[in-house]
């Protein structure tokens, strides 16, 4: 299973935009949630937790691996 955070517009044309975290199911299957969050001065890494737990709940941030995960603050 992977967990992917990224930011997105919100689709519309008035430059809405926010971070998607998505999560890939298995058999190409994926679920996303979108949020008007930012990570503003923040840890990137933990704004992701943050999102991962408040959209799929705790039970998802406990078992991935986040050591190795990947990180891109552009």
């Amino acid at each position: 299973m992977r967990i992917i955070v990224y930011h997105t517009s919100y689709g519309c044309e008035s430059g809405c935009c926010g971070h998607t975290v998505e999560i890939e199911l298995g058999d190409g299957a994926t679920d996303r949630k979108f949020q008007f969050a930012h990570p503003w001065d923040k840890d990137h890494l933990e704004f992701a937790k943050n999102l991962v737990a408040e959209e799929f709940g705790e039970e998802h941030v406990k078992d991935l691996d986040w050591e190795n995960s990947e990180v891109s603050e552009d």
